[in-house]
């Protein structure tokens, strides 16, 4: 209580002379300043000291015009900056964006309500067409227009009492206005409807500004400023797919959040590092947002002013060709505190890794950076890509458009036999990589069909490419290659054969009524989440079912095709075990009491179902595939240097057919279970870390 008292006697030796406009609203915002500090037992000794600000001496600019950002309080803060008042108190929304460097807010109050409303003698949806609705804000009139088109839109300006006069002489059948302000003035009855948008930012919080450095002053609004419980937003780069390419201070970001929202582009397994947070998955990416950007925004704003640490998990660099300056400029706006963690870009990573120069001495002295798409979601109407000055162009989100960004390329006579290269998933072990030019490549992508994300580098430069361990063979015995490239040139020869389990009609009923008694459904593997899909894709209805289950996946990859049906995993075992999954699932949630429903493989393995059955978890296994051996084959006649086991049932399986692993080989696999399958028959082998 020794703060309160010192504040106490400022307040009685000193009075202050605060700056103000001299509408009702302005006066009455003054004295809710002067409610709350006596709330906080502080009774302020002011001296009031009224000024008329370019809005009040010009009513007629209409402010869709965009006037001035100072024009609602120009003259008071230069009364402030020469020394005629002490402070100053605003709506907070008239503030300027940026406010005079000699100036600061000592407090932002608590919103008193930042709602729009209608005042009329008639409801909005009651209207007539073509009743007039009179507001002079031009986020107002959008939202009106998407809501009534058939409503005539008319400019006003003046207090909320000139407003309302407009009504009564019937010039327009209702206005606009914020619900603070009616509430400030007592006349909160007025109110007719609540409109649903969200509203100018600050709208319902008042502004206490000072002299910047005037600490005296500042300790007397401290209290009633709401940012001090404010926490803070990190829009953090994850880097171009590669986990191990993220940089040491996001990651220690992540340690400490609160809360994770992460892009389809972000390697899941990234997570681990934000064990204790909560996950929040955003699905941003071309034509499929689990959130719109603006609902996003203000889900982190929402987050930081509950007080959390709050991680936006972006790919690549949160600044290029992102919605990152977005999100700043909107939580800047509500003067949420934000700092940006650089990233990798995959525009320069990516080349890098693949040891393409964006630039090299007498090959390119100069690169661009271009998206292929505008800045809406669409861009149908676009009948040209913008193909700059430069030796090297490197083009983001360009899939979708590559017939049209060789079309513009033409256009500005690029060489026909220039090199292109086309990089799907880049740096990460799926990766795909088509080589061309500008004559070959769109044939080549046709036979050789490659998935977004994908980068296109065009220009000399990209012949500085060579395949990594081209020379290096290696027998491939799973079924998917596409993740194993970047290991060498591989021979595919799959030892086994994915298919479903037949399912009967009885079989399937029971299945569903399993799932929906269930609270978690666990995944460890690709085709556990294909074929479990498949069984519920049968009826729409039966999706539905798993809206508010929590699902647990093991590995990165599983969490991606899990994320590329449209649901984010609750659980990711970053340790790609059963082993890990377990020791996930038991540090993060208790498990007693928790049903499971478990779609996996038919071969045994019983360790996960044990363990978290001992834990007090009820599991219900249900094999929604099998492993089929294929028919014995004789081996490639070719001089292979390596081996890549991806399951034990591969290790079997060739065993069976072959007897023996050749002793020149190097013997390589996905994961322990293969490796310790391996040892069973005599052999060590390597375990393939990514």
């Amino acid at each position: 209580m020794a703060g309160v008292s010192k504040l106490q006697n400022i307040s009685k030796n000193e009075i202050i002379r605060i700056g103000s406009r001299e509408s009702p609203l302005a006066l009455a915002q003054v004295h809710e300043v002067e409610t709350l500090l006596r709330q906080q037992g502080i009774r302020l000794n002011y001296e009031l000291r009224t000024f008329k600000t370019a809005g009040d001496k010009d009513k007629k600019t209409l402010l869709t015009s965009n006037p001035a950002d100072d024009f609602f309080t120009n003259t008071i803060d230069q009364a402030l900056l020469n020394g005629q008042i002490d402070a100053a108190i605003h709506s907070a929304k008239d503030l300027p964006q940026n406010l005079h460097p000699h100036l600061e807010i000592v407090a932002l109050t608590t919103c008193l309500d930042d709602t729009d409303v209608l005042v009329s003698p008639i409801s909005f949806a009651k209207l007539p067409p073509g009743s007039r609705i009179g507001t002079s804000s031009f986020m107002r009139q959008e939202s009106i227009k998407a809501m009534r088109p058939d409503i005539k839109l008319v400019n006003i300006r003046g207090t909320i009492q000139e407003r309302m006069e407009l009504i009564k002489i019937k010039k327009v059948d209702g206005i606009i206005t914020a619900s603070c302000a009616l509430k400030r003035l007592k006349l909160g009855h007025l109110i007719q409807d609540v409109f649903p948008w969200e509203t100018t930012p600050l709208q319902g919080q008042l502004a206490v500004i000072c002299r910047r450095g005037n600490e005296q002053f500042k300790k007397i609004f401290h209290c009633l400023d709401v940012k001090r419980s404010y926490g803070k937003v990190y829009l953090i780069g994850a880097g171009p797919g590669d986990q191990e390419l993220i940089t040491l201070k996001a990651i220690n970001i992540l340690k400490k959040s609160d809360c994770v929202f992460y892009d389809y582009l972000v390697d899941p397994a990234l997570l681990r590092f934000a064990s204790r947070a909560e996950h929040i998955y955003v699905g941003k990416r071309k034509g499929c947002h689990a959130l719109s950007q603006s609902e996003l925004s203000r889900r982190l704003r929402l987050k930081a002013v509950e007080g959390k640490i709050v991680a936006r998990l972006k790919g690549g660099d949160p600044l290029i060709f992102g919605r990152g300056a977005d999100e700043m400029a909107y939580l800047r706006s509500f003067h949420v505190p934000v700092e940006v963690i650089p990233g990798i870009s995959s525009a320069t990573g990516i080349p890098s890794v693949l040891g393409i120069p964006l630039t090299a001495r007498g090959v390119s002295s100069s690169v661009a950076f271009v998206s292929a798409h505008g800045e809406g979601e669409s861009t149908s109407g676009k009948d040209t890509v913008h193909i700059p000055d430069t030796q090297t162009i490197v083009f983001l989100m360009g899939l979708s458009k590559l017939s049209l960004i060789l079309q513009s390329l033409r256009k500005r006579k690029w060489n026909i036999n220039t090199p292109i290269a086309i990089i799907s998933r880049g740096t990460r072990r799926d990766q795909h990589i088509l080589i061309g030019t500008l004559a070959t490549i769109e044939a080549l992508v046709r036979k050789n069909p490659v998935k977004p994300p994908s980068l296109i580098i065009v220009g000399k430069t990209v012949d500085f490419y060579r395949p990594s361990r081209e020379f290096k063979k290696i027998l491939f015995l799973g079924t998917h290659p596409q993740e194993y490239r970047s290991l060498g040139q591989l021979i595919h020869w799959p030892m086994i054969k994915i298919a479903p389990v037949k399912f009967t009609a009885s079989q399937r009923n029971k299945m569903l009524h399993i799932l929906a008694d269930s609270k978690m459904v666990l995944l460890t593997s690709e085709y556990a989440v294909e074929f479990f899909f498949k069984l519920l894709s049968q009826r729409a209805k039966d999706i539905a079912i798993i809206k508010n289950k929590d699902f647990a996946v093991i590995g990165g990859h599983t969490a991606q095709a899990l994320l590329d049906k449209g649901v984010h995993p609750k659980f990711i075992a970053s340790q790609e075990t059963s082993q890990g999954m377990f020791a996930e699932l038991k540090k993060r949630l208790k498990l007693k009491g928790v049903t499971i429903i478990f779609p996996r493989s038919s071969l045994p393995n019983p360790y996960l179902k044990t363990a978290l059955t001992k834990a007090g978890a009820d599991v219900s296994e249900i094999a929604v595939y099998q492993n089929v051996k294929p028919k014995k084959r004789a081996l490639p006649n070719e001089e292979i240097q390596s081996i890549i086991f991806t399951s034990p049932s591969t290790v079997t399986n060739f065993i069976n057919d072959y007897g023996k692993i050749p002793a020149h080989w190097e013997i390589l696999c996905k994961g322990p279970v293969s490796q310790q399958m391996l040892a069973k028959h005599g052999y060590s082998a390597q375990v393939i870390t990514r």
